[in-house]
């Protein structure tokens, strides 16, 4: 589970990482809002109760 939480976090903080490298201000925000799929995954995971 945690490589799960790993990977998801991962790819979210890519994600976030490009959109601080794009010029333009709304493609900024496209990639930003492309993280939040994997964040909330990555959350989602975290606290999932397995008992």
């Amino acid at each position: 589970m945690d490589a799960a939480v790993d990977a998801a976090t991962g790819a979210g903080l890519l994600a976030l990482n490009d959109a601080g490298t794009a010029c333009d201000p709304s493609l900024m925000a496209e990639q930003c809002l492309q993280a939040v799929p994997y964040l909330v995954l990555a959350v989602a995971l975290a606290s999932a109760d397995l008992d």
